[in-house]
């Protein structure tokens, strides 16, 4: 019933990467602990998938509809503190760090490091 909800109030929103409609999206209901929700949402158009947190403002007695009312999407801003916006990401970027990470021999912490902080 709540994805139902989710999915109806989608159309009043477009997908952050290609701007159409979310009419049509998947949802899927990774978590929810009390009043927060995180979902996954995918675009029928692009197929972009990114998540979503919705959080319930009000008393939340499960079930009712005048609940769901409260819903309050927070925007990319809110929840990525306020990263720019960026190109997507290339081919040619994606094949450089391949040819990059072929050679690396650290572990993931090491390689997660700022370069200055490396051994």
């Amino acid at each position: 019933m709540f994805l139902d909800f989710i999915r109806d109030r989608a159309r009043y929103y477009n997908c952050p990467v290609c701007g159409q409609n979310l009419t049509d999206c998947d949802l899927r209901l990774l978590r929810h602990v009390e009043n927060r929700y995180t979902i996954q949402v995918g675009c029928a158009a692009c197929k972009a998938e990114f998540v979503v947190l919705l959080v319930i403002q009000g008393d939340t007695a499960a079930g009712s509809e005048e609940e769901y009312a409260g819903l309050v999407p927070l925007q990319a801003e809110e929840t990525a503190g306020a990263a720019p916006a960026r190109d997507p990401i290339q081919a040619d970027e994606v094949l450089d760090l391949h040819l990059w990470l072929k050679d690396w021999n650290g572990s993931l912490t090491e390689l997660a490091r700022a370069p200055s902080e490396r051994s």
